[in-house]
Order: C-alpha cells, then sequence, then structure tokens
C-alpha cells in the first residue's frame, strides 16, 4: 500500500510537468569559430509526436560554421530560419539538406518554411560544392516541397539557373535591390509563387525564369530590364498583368508571354523591334496590343489562338511568320503597308477577319495564309506578288471579287477552293500555272477568263462550279485534267483550244447544260466517262487524231444524236463508253470511204444509222 502511493505521487508529478511548460533562451559561444548562436525553442517536456512551430536565428562570423551551430538535434526542428553572416559551399550543403529535408523524419522535426538571408553573404568557394560571390549554386533549392518564404541575400547579384525550380509550396520571394539577372528556369514550376517584385536595376530574365508560375498575377518589370528571354513567363495561367512600362528591351522573345490565358492587354517599350515565335501564344484572354512604330518582325505561331484580340496595327512590320495569327477568332480588318514577307498559315481560321489590305514588296501569299477565313470579303494584293500558295484562300466563302497582279505567275493547289461567293475571275497573261482544285467548289462562280500561258486545265480545277456559264481558255491550254469541270451545270458550250490533245476522266462529266462540243484536232485521247451523264449534249465532233475514247465517256447523254468522227479508222472505244445512249436515234457521221470499218468493227457496230461525211 505505501509503494503504491509513492507510485501515485510520481504519476502526478509527470502529469503536472505535461501541464506546464516553460521557454528558453540558450546562448552558446564558441571561441574557436567565432561564432554565435541564438536559439528561441518551445521546449515541451514529454511532448506527443505533433511538434509547435520553431524559429531559429543563427549568426556565422567566418565560412564553415553552419553545421557546428546547427548540429542534428536541432537542424530540422524549425519551421523559420534566419541566418545571418558569410557562407561557402560547405554552410550551402548543409542548408540544402535542411531545405530538401531528405533525412527520415522523427516526432520532433518540422519542416523549413521560412528562409531569412538577408544577412547572409555567399563567398567563392572551390570546393566539393563550388561556390561563386553572391551567387547561390545551380539547383540549390531545387524540388523543395515545404519551403514558402525566402528573403534573399541582400548583396545577391544573381539568382543562379533552376535555383528555386520545381518549389511548389513558395509563395513570396523578397528579390535583393542590387540583383542583375534572374537565371535560366530560376522559378520554373512555382506553382504557388503568387507576389513578385523584380528589383530596380535588374538587366536580364532569362530562359523559363518564371515559366509555369501558374498562381503569378501580375508583373512590373524594371526600366533596366534589356532581355525578357525564351518562355521567361510562359504558362503563367492567372497572369492579368505584365507592365512593360519603358523597360529597355529590344524584342519579345520566342514563348515569353504563351499560354499567359489571363492577360488582357500589353504595351510594348518603343525599344522593342521583333516579337519572337510563340510570344503570345495561347493568351486567349487577350484583346488588344499596342505595337511600337519600330516594330518590324513578328515571329511564327506569335499571337496563335489569341481568340479575343481583335485589331491590330502593324505599320512598319516587313515579315510576319507562319501562323502568327493563326486562329485569332475576332481579329476583324488588318492593314500592312511595307510588308515583304508573310509566312503560311499567318491568318489562318481568323473566322470575323472582313478586309484585308496588304502592300510593300511581298512576292508571295503563302500556302493557307488566309484559309478558313470564312467573312473575308475583299483582299487587296500587291503589284509584287507572284505566286498565290496552296490553299491560300480556301473556304473564303464571304469573298466575292479578287484582282489579281499583272505579275502573278502561278496559282498553286486548292488556293480558292470553297470560296462559295466568287463570281468573276481574270487570270493575266503572265500566269503559267493553275493548280488542281484551286476553284473547285466556287459555287456562285458565273465566268473565267485565263489569259495566261497556261499548259494544262488541272484536275478538279472548276469542279463542282455549278454556276459557271463563261470559260475563256488560251490557245496556250494542251490538256484538260481528269474532273477539271465536272458538274458545272449551268456550262452550255465552251471552246476548247486547238492546241489540246488530251481530256482527261470525268472532265465535263453531269455538265447537264452543255448541248455540243467540237474536240480539237489535235486531241488524241478522250479519257474514262469525261462526258458522262452531259443529259442536254446532242452533238459531238471528234477529229481525225483521235485514237482513244475511255469507258463511260458519253455514258447517259440521253440527247446524244449527232456524232461527226474525222477519224477514218475507228478509235479504240469499250462496251460502255455509249452505254445509256438511244443508239437507234443516234447518227454516225465518219470520212467517205470510212463507214466500213466502223460498220465491221465489233465494238462501233452497235451504232446502226452509219454515214459518210461528203
Amino acid at each position: 500500500m505505501k509503494n503504491f502511493r509513492k507510485l501515485n505521487k510520481r504519476v502526478k508529478k509527470k502529469e503536472d510537468m505535461k501541464k506546464n511548460y516553460c521557454r528558453t533562451v540558450i546562448y552558446a559561444s564558441h571561441m574557436m569559430h567565432h561564432a554565435s548562436v541564438v536559439l528561441l525553442l518551445c521546449l515541451f517536456p514529454f511532448l506527443p509526436a505533433t511538434v509547435r512551430a520553431q524559429e531559429l536565428t543563427v549568426t556565422v562570423d567566418s565560412v564553415g560554421q553552419l553545421a557546428s551551430q546547427l548540429p542534428d538535434s536541432i537542424r530540422y526542428t524549425m519551421s523559420e530560419l534566419k541566418i545571418s553572416g558569410p557562407l561557402n559551399g560547405n554552410d550551402l550543403k548543409i542548408l540544402q539538406l535542411i531545405t530538401r529535408n531528405v533525412r527520415v523524419k522523427k516526432p520532433t522535426d518540422q519542416p523549413l518554411k521560412v528562409l531569412d538571408l538577408s544577412d547572409a553573404t555567399i563567398v567563392e568557394n572551390k570546393g566539393s560544392f563550388r561556390t561563386k560571390a553572391d551567387v547561390f549554386p545551380a539547383a540549390m533549392f531545387q524540388g523543395s516541397k515545404t519551403l514558402e518564404r525566402i528573403v534573399l541575400p541582400s548583396s545577391m547579384l544573381e539568382v543562379s539557373r533552376s535555383c528555386f525550380s520545381g518549389c511548389a509550396s513558395l509563395k513570396e520571394i523578397e528579390l535583393p535591390d542590387g540583383l542583375r539577372t534572374i537565371g535560366d528556369y530560376a522559378f520554373n514550376g512555382c506553382a504557388a509563387l503568387s507576389e513578385l517584385k523584380l528589383p530596380e536595376g535588374l538587366t536580364a530574365i532569362e530562359n523559363h525564369a518564371f515559366d509555369g508560375c501558374i498562381a503569378l498575377t501580375s508583373i512590373d518589370v524594371p526600366e533596366t530590364v534589356e532581355l525578357i528571354d525564351v518562355a521567361a513567363f510562359a504558362n503563367c495561367k492567372a497572369l492579368e498583368k505584365a507592365a512593360l512600362h519603358n523597360a529597355a528591351i529590344k524584342g519579345i522573345s520566342n514563348a515569353a508571354f504563351s499560354k499567359c490565358e489571363r492577360l488582357r492587354s500589353m504595351e510594348l517599350p518603343s525599344s522593342v523591334t521583333f516579337i519572337g515565335s510563340e510570344a503570345f501564344k495561347g493568351c486567349l484572354a487577350m484583346e488588344t496590343i499596342q505595337l511600337p512604330d519600330a516594330i518590324s518582325e513578328i515571329g511564327n505561331s506569335a499571337f496563335e489562338g489569341c481568340q479575343t484580340l481583335q485589331s491590330i496595327e502593324v505599320p512598319s512590320v516587313h515579315a510576319i511568320g507562319s501562323d502568327a495569327f493563326k486562329g485569332c477568332q475576332a481579329l476583324k480588318s488588318i492593314e500592312i503597308e511595307q510588308v515583304n514577307k508573310i509566312g503560311n498559315s499567318a491568318f489562318k481560321g481568323c473566322t470575323n477577319l472582313t478586309t484585308v489590305t496588304l502592300d510593300g514588296n511581298l512576292q508571295a501569299i503563302g500556302t493557307e495564309l488566309f484559309s478558313g477565313c470564312i467573312a473575308l470579303s475583299s483582299v487587296s494584293i500587291p503589284m509584287s506578288v507572284k505566286t498565290i500558295g496552296k490553299s491560300a484562300f480556301f473556304d473564303c466563302k464571304s469573298l466575292t471579287t479578287i484582282d489579281f497582279p499583272e505579275s502573278l505567275t502561278r496559282i498553286n493547289d486548292h488556293a480558292f477552293e470553297n470560296c462559295a461567293s466568287l463570281k468573276q475571275i481574270f487570270i493575266p497573261s503572265m500566269v503559267k500555272q493553275l493548280g488542281s482544285n484551286t476553284f473547285e467548289n466556287c459555287t456562285s462562280l458565273d465566268s473565267v477568263e485565263i489569259k495566261g500561258f497556261v499548259e494544262k486545265i488541272e484536275s478538279d480545277v472548276f469542279r463542282h462550279c455549278y454556276s459557271l456559264r463563261v470559260v475563256v481558255l488560251p490557245i496556250s491550254v494542251k490538256s484538260i485534267g481528269d474532273n477539271a469541270f465536272e458538274q458545272c451545270s449551268s456550262l452550255s458550250s465552251i471552246n476548247l483550244p486547238i492546241s489540246v490533245n488530251a481530256i482527261g476522266d470525268n472532265a465535263f462529266e453531269q455538265c447537264l447544260s452543255l448541248t455540243s462540243i467540237a474536240i480539237p484536232a489535235a486531241c488524241t485521247t478522250i479519257g474514262s466517262a469525261s462526258f458522262r451523264e452531259c443529259t442536254a449534249l446532242a452533238r459531238v465532233e471528234l477529229p481525225a487524231a483521235l485514237k482513244k475514247i475511255g469507258g463511260n465517256a458519253f455514258a447517259k447523254c440521253a440527247s446524244l444524236r449527232e456524232l461527226i468522227l474525222w477519224a477514218p479508222l475507228p478509235p479504240s472505244i469499250s462496251h460502255s463508253t455509249f452505254k445509256g445512249v438511244v443508239l437507234a436515234a443516234c447518227k454516225l457521221m465518219v470520212p467517205k470511204g470510212a463507214r466500213s470499218h466502223y460498220r465491221d468493227d465489233k465494238a462501233w457496230n452497235k451504232l446502226t444509222n452509219i454515214v459518210e461525211l461528203n
């Protein structure tokens, strides 16, 4: 019983100790290393596993002493740490271990959240962990998961490469006034960084420095900044304001602000002469941007996908890259006065673009330049243009007229395909080539006149031009390509040049209004289904040079009544060449003395009404 009372008193004493705690200040002096440590700790005797936040201030008088001032017993027990004095590579290695918290956690461990190095200095060190004066080693704090706030040394000149890259919890960073450079990937992927004040005197923000800082809402770039490098602020999805003021930058580098989805407007400094590739690509909220007069070049995809960009003035730009304004759906008009080069697809998919005025020494309208600009009704092409690229005006459904310059020599494939409102075309005399499908599905096209030295009407050039009534071809044409005039259902007649020597497959298929056709003397072949279902075709004249007529060439020509053939020997045909023609009602007229040849030919003798021409 007596022993039980003693034991009970001991338990009660321990419980009383748990209820009371004391704040202890420990001061330690180490004469050999001339360093002092002030430790402010909340000590909890008999503490359970959870531990309250602790702060620690360390002052060192010489390099290499941090390890002794932060022994293992306290190294991982503070949430806030301030260090003063000179630090070398060995000291920074200790600091790196703390911020990355690589050791096995104990009940007394605390993740370091706040680090104040404002009174610390980085000393040059050539040991195993090398350092430069006033610069952290590369990737010093990379991947720290707990660091939320840091104050950099007041003497620091540069934030090194990847120094804070991937510090996912970092919310605030205090940069010193003397800072000159923020290095490559310095704060890349700091997803929680919401506050940032760039110091006066800063001259360079290097590649991907703040790439992926998705919580950053605004930045003010000092006048002293001369470089905003590649993707410096890319993927800052919450960035709404980027004030460049009168910064001394000469250009906006590639992808500098790409995918800043909330960035609404920007005024560029007067010193800017170029905008790099993808500089503002994917800035979905951007409505306006003011370009300085000095701008001479806009790079590839510079504004691609800026869906709300309504207007832009580019008076002195000499070169615009491929996809530069692709997908700018709100852009309504564009006027470029001194342009020399525009890349492919530069304005592709600008669905609200209505007018385009181009001037300067432009040599080519590039591939898909205005493709999908469904509201484009007028375009002014400079007199210097020599070529129009593939699908340049594809699907420009509202384009009613276009004036080609006399300098034009080539129009490439699909250039005006699906231009459903285009009514008249005049091809100037210097044009030597019309590509395939050039005017396919131009359903309102009424007349075409070609004055150039075109040798071939390529395949599908006027296919499905349902309203086409008048076609004037130059004497230089030697062949008509496959499907060239297929389903030109309003075409009632066409004069083929004397030099035409071949007519391709389906060339005039379903030309429902065509009543007669005279094949030129030089023609030797007529392709398969070339005049199939020309239901109004009543008279056909074929030349003496003709050697072959393809299958179904005149199939379903139900009105065919007169076939004049000047060839003394029957051309090669198939059993389907005249399939669906009322053969008994069709008169075949052949040269004098040739009747027997046609009557004896097994393919031709199905036409029973054969007469000889005088």
